[in-house]
């Protein structure tokens, strides 16, 4: 009792004091000649070690000085890593090792900070960092819940700094080639979207889970022996306390992203599937719409069946709906399971459907879609209208690193030139590169805005929020895209924010 008071009145007075740290903007640190700007890695977990080689491969214009964890084994990993690189390139640079991310914000010297940690500390970290005066990386989904979407949203406009979200899906050129082709009513007006993730009854399928400790209570034991390497009280954070887990936090260097599924889908810590993939699809859905300022208003329940898994809290598991409103009238966005594409527009005059290393777009008379509509879309074998051209994913693979042949490519052109994209009425940002890091790294240099600015990324991480608030709720309800809140009656009682945060670890703008 006196050690978690010791360590609640510890974290509420840094959280105080990290709060008053700053209230006005802050320029940019001066460099000396020669100097690059500083990056440092806060959580380094399987995707920030993924972010590490892409900041690490940027050696003309920063370099990686510090590495954060609160877990000693993949804090050493990330420092050593980083001054292996380093000095294999006979580049001078030195990595300090932080277990605490407070001294990462507090040195002057860290110009830009890189947050890869589970969703719960995203908003935190990310608001404090810009009081700070440092630029911000962070991975999707943005933020945990609504409140703290508005409120990163509010740091970066009250103190100016770079901001960029995870959403790497932006900076890939048959994501942008769709959204093109959509933005430009070359499809007509668009009346439905799809955004499919998830694996409908299965084990992972769209919302969180109840928190639970263990995978399988008869190895609670062996899950939950302890952990010297590991600070659990920092790696909960704003989260409720709750015996160590293997399960939430794996052991040492992991190597499979199927070991950080739990986390991901625990109610206190993660945002499940909505957060994890529908922060990629329902982001390009959101772009496309041209809706990156605003949102729907009315989340419509699933009438899709419950799951009978008491690990789902027999929640729904895809089905919702969204209705977005547009001067021609409503769009419906359906959430449905995984499957050949991630996002789906359908238009009054054709069809654009996309996924990574996939596009297809058809012309012709409107369609309302079908589960029969949808199988054939997945299949490439729709004929209801004209299929001007298709590349369904010989290209790459998942990550789109590995490239097979030159057919995405091809399609991409065959669409860029018959729709003439590069002198279209409407043009929308165009990456000069397939990289969210070094798009990122160039406005840290040019002050100009990223890719996925805090407004970008925070409305996206609105929409998994809200797919999240219908199927844990099993609800619908109407809501206010303009100020992010309920319209109306808020029936279920549904709060916006955490009914606590542990330690103090509140988000303050």
């Amino acid at each position: 009792m006196n050690l978690n008071r010791r360590n609640f009145l510890f974290g509420s007075a840094a959280a105080a004091a990290l709060a008053g740290c700053a209230t006005t903007k802050k320029g940019v640190r001066t460099l000396k000649d020669g100097e690059k700007a500083t990056v440092a890695i806060i959580g380094y977990g399987l995707r920030a070690r993924d972010l590490t080689g892409e900041f690490l491969g940027l050696t003309d214009m920063c370099r990686v000085t510090a590495v954060c964890d609160c877990d000693k084994v993949r804090l050493a990993a990330g420092v050593k890593r980083v001054n292996d690189f380093y000095s294999e390139k006979k580049i001078a640079n030195v990595c300090t090792a932080y277990a605490d991310f407070r001294d990462v914000i507090k040195n002057p010297d860290i110009d830009m900070v890189c947050i890869a940690t589970p969703d719960h500390w995203h908003a935190y970290m990310s608001v404090e960092a810009m009081k700070a005066g440092k630029d911000v990386y962070c991975e999707k989904p943005l933020t945990f819940n609504v409140d703290e979407s508005r409120k990163v949203m509010a740091a970066q406009k009250k103190y100016d700094r770079v901001f960029q979200t995870g959403s790497m899906q932006r900076c890939w050129p048959e994501f942008r080639t769709a959204v093109m082709i959509v933005r430009n009513g070359f499809i007509g007006d668009v009346k439905y979207v799809d955004a499919n993730y998830g694996r409908g009854g299965q084990k992972l399928g769209g919302p969180s889970h109840p928190v639970r400790f263990f995978d399988e209570p008869e190895k609670a034991a062996i899950e939950g022996a302890p952990n010297a390497d590991v600070d659990w009280n920092m790696w909960l954070g704003p989260a409720k306390w709750r015996p160590y887990s293997d399960r939430l936090a794996p052991r040492g260097m992991h190597k499979s992203y199927s070991q950080v599924m739990f986390w991901r889908f625990d109610d206190d810590i993660g945002t499940g599937y909505n957060g994890d993939w529908g922060a990629h699809h329902l982001d390009i859905a959101q772009w496309g719409l041209d809706m990156d300022q605003s949102g729907p208003y009315k989340i419509i329940r699933s009438d899709e069946p419950h799951s009978d898994n008491l690990f789902h809290g027999c929640r729904r598991q895809f089905g919702m709906k969204m209705l977005f409103k547009k001067p021609y009238g409503d769009v419906e966005l359906y959430h449905g399971p995984f499957g050949t594409w991630g996002t789906v527009f359908y238009g009054t005059k054709g069809i654009v459907a996309v996924n990574r290393g996939k596009i297809a777009v058809w012309t012709g008379a409107g369609v309302k879609p079908t589960a029969e509509i949808r199988k054939q879309l997945a299949d490439a074998t729709f004929t209801g209208m004209k299929l001007v051209a298709a590349s369904i994913g010989k290209d790459y693979g998942t990550d789109a690193s590995s490239k097979k042949d030159n057919k995405l490519d091809a399609t991409l052109k065959k669409l860029v030139a018959h729709f003439k994209l590069d002198t279209a009425d409407t043009q929308i940002y165009k990456s000069t590169n397939r990289s969210q890091v070094l798009n990122f790294v160039e406005h840290y240099y040019d002050r100009k805005p990223t890719q996925s600015p805090a407004e970008t990324g925070g409305r996206s991480a609105i929409l998994c929020q809200l797919c999240n608030m219908s199927y844990v709720y099993d609800t619908g309800f109407d809501w206010d895209p303009e100020k992010n809140d309920f319209a109306g009656e808020n029936k279920m009682g549904i709060s916006l924010k955490r009914d606590s945060y542990r330690n103090g670890w509140e988000v303050v703008v």
